[in-house]
């Protein structure tokens, strides 16, 4: 029997506002200057051409070689986003004591088994005691617990050189991840010597002494008092406050996107075999929820929603299946370049475009509501977006302060939300307002985290305010003379941000600049300087035609 295809609302093509209309005006006006401009150059590229052809043909290879090389130290760098511990260049493919597990760099036969996990089929040596570490490099508390899980291991093996410690990405070993169960990251894993039984071990409770004992040393001596304290001169010194990044709604989209396929490849699936009937029926809600509220514009994540809730019975046996199903939409993996909020880090591109994609999801609601019937209501969105990150947000301490938020009514969201629908669009503006006022909470608690760890002393008034967003700086309507928030204003500017336009931002200094990207400075500093001196080279070459010509002697009388 052939399973019913679920309803999928159609996208309404909504009005157009006089803004709206004005900015199209405007691009229109602007694609007119770019197309005379392409005009000339192009005009000026054959004059050039029909006088040099080989001087033009010598440098057109030139750039295509130097555009070729920098694709591919692009491509081969996108690889650093899938580990924490991983040097480039380092062949010991480790930081320190701790050994990344790589992905080999040729395909293989058959799954990944790395002897520190699997016993070998051939006789070996019994392995050492290790502990193993499960990650996921976009994991903010996972990049929070790098430089511990590093120290950790340098106390234990200055004290049993015989200990090793592993760490394993589950974005670059997903299977091998499903396969061990792990089920939240960070998640540690302590195995005695010659032994292949897991420990299961918390990630608080690991200290040198709690480690030694659960690997069955002896821990009579009094030791570790020097290494219960962070040395501060071992610390990255890094900017107190995370600086401002402008951007607009086409990175929002382009980011929300990038972690919609993201987590379609890596968070769906965290056990081998199907859906359990409650995931199955969070991923469908999720999906059809996505299709409602999310811009036309974002028309490949679209098409891929469409497709999934087609087959959605095959893509919800396995992740196999949903990769397969994805493959043929999704962006590659070595190309995936998050735009907003990674600080030059591409490994928290991930978690920074879900928040985006949450964003977008919760004005589109509003924007849904304004155009067709029946109402969503806000309090159906919410358990929506609840059960999804239980289900499907691996950052286990992440995941666990969201649900404790939601499920304890913070920012009270019991009063905010309502589950019986309104035609009041100052009800419908409620739910976007709570998952902003929920962000910002997480936003000043991982401001907080950082400092703890770096040893620093508490974010004051003015850092917090920073870690908020909108700032004074960036929104100075969004606050009232008291500091509190004047939340139509705020409505309006995350409009403005997720939905239809581009705000005017003023860039936060830091006490730290911001990473700059080298390869790409280089590359904008070497075009125009290749500009510059091939004009000069024409007119100096036109300049000599003419004296050889004998034509600026010749005057008319």
């Amino acid at each position: 029997m052939q399973s019913e295809r679920p309803l999928v609302a159609s996208i309404p093509r909504y009005r157009t506002t006089r803004s709206e209309r004005l900015l199209i005006l405007r691009r229109k006006q602007g694609n007119n200057h770019s197309n005379r401009l392409l005009i000339f150059l192009c005009q000026l590229m054959q004059a050039a051409l029909k006088r040099f052809p080989l001087e033009c043909l010598v440098m057109g290879w030139v750039v295509f070689v130097v555009s070729l090389i920098i694709f591919l130290v692009h491509i081969a760098s996108a690889d650093g986003a899938k580990y924490l511990y991983h040097k480039e260049g380092n062949e010991s493919s480790s930081s320190g004591p701790v050994i990344e597990l790589l992905a080999p760099s040729s395909k293989q036969d058959g799954p990944i088994k790395p002897n520190f996990l699997f016993e070998p089929s051939s006789d070996h040596s019994p392995p050492p005691a290790r502990v193993v570490e499960f990650y996921a490099p976009w994991c903010p508390h996972c990049q929070h617990y790098a430089p511990k899980y590093i120290k950790l291991a340098k106390a234990v093996t200055e004290k049993h050189p015989e200990i090793e410690f592993h760490a394993v990405s589950c974005t670059a070993h997903n299977k091998l991840c499903n396969d061990q169960n792990v089920n939240g990251y960070p998640t540690l894993k302590l195995y005695r010597e010659g032994s292949y039984e897991a420990l299961e071990f918390k990630v608080k409770d690991a200290k040198v002494k709690n480690v030694l004992f659960r690997l069955g040393f002896d821990v009579s001596e009094k030791s570790e008092s020097h290494n219960n304290h962070e040395d501060q001169s071992d610390k990255k010194q890094i900017a107190r406050v995370v600086p401002f990044r402008m951007h607009d709604v086409h990175d929002a989209w382009n980011d929300a996107a990038l972690s919609f396929e993201f987590a379609l490849k890596t968070g769906i699936f965290m056990t081998n075999g199907p859906l359990s009937k409650e995931e199955s029926s969070t991923f469908r809600s999720w999906l059809e929820l996505l299709t409602k509220s999310l811009p036309i514009q974002m028309s490949k994540t679209h098409d891929i929603i469409t497709m999934l809730l087609e087959n959605f019975e095959e893509a919800s046996q396995s992740q196999s299946n949903l990769s397969k199903l994805i493959r043929p939409y999704a962006s590659p993996d070595n190309l995936q370049t998050w735009r907003t909020c990674t600080n030059g880090d591409n490994k928290m591109g991930y978690t920074c475009g879900l928040w985006q994609l949450f964003h977008i999801m919760t004005i589109g609601v509003v924007e849904y509501n304004r155009h067709n019937t029946p109402i969503i209501p806000t309090r159906q969105v919410s358990e929506i977006l609840r059960n999804y990150v239980e289900h499907f947000f691996q950052c286990e301490v992440c995941r666990l302060n969201f649900l404790d938020m939601y499920d304890n009514c913070a920012f009270d969201g019991c009063h905010r939300l309502s589950d019986k629908p309104s035609s009041n669009e100052h009800d419908w503006r409620e739910l976007p307002i709570w998952l902003w006022m929920t962000h910002n909470d997480v936003n000043t608690r991982l401001l907080g985290e950082r400092m703890n760890q770096n040893n620093q002393s508490k974010p004051n008034q003015w850092e917090s305010q920073q870690a908020r967003w909108p700032s004074l700086y960036t929104c100075p309507n969004c606050w009232r003379e008291d500091k509190s928030w004047e939340e139509d204003e705020i409505f309006d500017h995350l409009h403005s941000m997720y939905w239809s336009g581009n705000p005017s931002y003023i860039k936060i200094p830091s006490e730290e600049n911001e990473p700059r990207k080298p390869l790409r400075s280089i590359w904008k500093v070497g075009g125009f300087l290749f500009c510059i001196i091939s004009l000069a080279a024409w007119f100096a070459r036109l300049s000599k035609a003419h004296h050889h010509s004998g034509r600026h002697k010749k005057v008319d009388h």
